[in-house]
């Protein structure tokens, strides 16, 4: 199990709070700092009330009523006064700040030139907390490693299961000789800032000293950027999906390099019956199969499984 180490509250705040209303920010600032330690999501729609979302689901609510007025001055600071120039990424959903949070966009949505999906009217916004917890992945290494090297791994879970976290610390753990692993030359490529929390390319998260990162970068084309200028041993990316990124995993594994990656499903069932991933899995692109759990606390491990299906560990007692 991860053991959330919390964050200092402040800091949280302090992060999300330039990037709210002036009228959110003032009614948010009436939070206790207890509530931005344990702050998984802030939950802003119109016609309703603020409401953090805590670890363990709980939350914390405070009036008065957002309007549409609100969200669109909090988009306004999302996007630097500018929302064309950052029309790409809201097209896909959300945007990165500083420090890898990520903002889910809800509201009405067109599709702008080029066929690109524009959002015209904003009726929600969802910070997305990231927490980087260093030696959240140590109880999990053994399963991982054979001798000192890091055995391809997958991480299966739902959003909040804690994929993102374990995958950054086991990223570190690759880069620096941790955990019982030796030193590996690592590539993360961080399509959504989510994993290192670049910032005018610099990482926000300590993702090793051996480990470059290819930040906004598409993860089709980084695996194959990697693999050409970088020398990578180990090739970090988060959530694998469709056939594209199937072909790029198993080009890259067939150089030799070890991928370490997430992808989002229930079980691992669910995973070995999709056909691109169960390519993946049948020329042992991945060894291990590591199934977290879709509860309120992120990080517990509730199945490990080697590419031919044997359990090697289950669920937590």
């Amino acid at each position: 199990m991860l053991a959330e180490r919390p964050m200092h509250g402040a800091g949280v705040w302090a992060a999300l709070r330039p990037y709210l209303s002036a009228r959110l920010a003032s009614v948010l600032d009436s939070a206790p700092e207890q509530i931005w330690v344990q702050a998984t999501e802030v939950r802003l729609r119109a016609g309703r009330d603020a409401r953090v979302v805590l670890i363990g689901r709980e939350e914390w609510s405070k009036g008065p009523v957002i309007t549409p007025e609100d969200l669109r001055e909090c988009l306004e600071h999302l996007t630097q006064h500018s929302l064309y120039a950052w029309e790409d990424e809201i097209g896909q959903g959300f945007l990165t700040i500083p420090g890898g949070h990520r903002v889910g966009v809800a509201g009405r949505w067109a599709t702008a030139s080029g066929g690109r999906l524009a959002v015209r009217d904003v009726s929600g916004l969802n910070y997305r907390v990231a927490r980087s917890v260093e030696g959240a992945a140590q109880g999990l290494a053994p399963w991982l490693r054979d001798g000192g090297e890091l055995m391809p791994t997958l991480l299966v879970g739902t959003p909040g299961s804690g994929k993102t976290t374990l995958l950054r610390d086991l990223a570190r753990a690759a880069s620096d000789a941790l955990y019982g692993l030796r030193a590996h030359q690592v590539a993360v490529i961080d399509e959504r800032s989510e994993i290192a929390a670049c910032r005018a390319g610099m990482p926000g998260r300590d993702v090793g000293q051996r480990t470059d990162v290819l930040d906004g970068c598409p993860k089709v084309l980084g695996l194959r950027m990697a693999l050409r200028s970088l020398g990578p041993e180990v090739l970090v990316t988060d959530e694998l999906g469709g056939e594209e990124d199937a072909l790029a995993a198993l080009d890259a594994a067939r150089s030799g390099v070890r991928l370490l990656a997430t992808a989002h499903a229930a079980d691992l069932g669910e995973i070995r019956r999709r056909p691109s991933m169960r390519r993946l899995i049948e020329e042992r692109v991945f060894r291990r199969l590591v199934l977290l759990s879709p509860g309120a606390r992120p990080g517990i491990v509730l199945r490990i499984e080697d590419e031919t299906g044997r359990e090697l560990r289950g669920a937590a007692r």
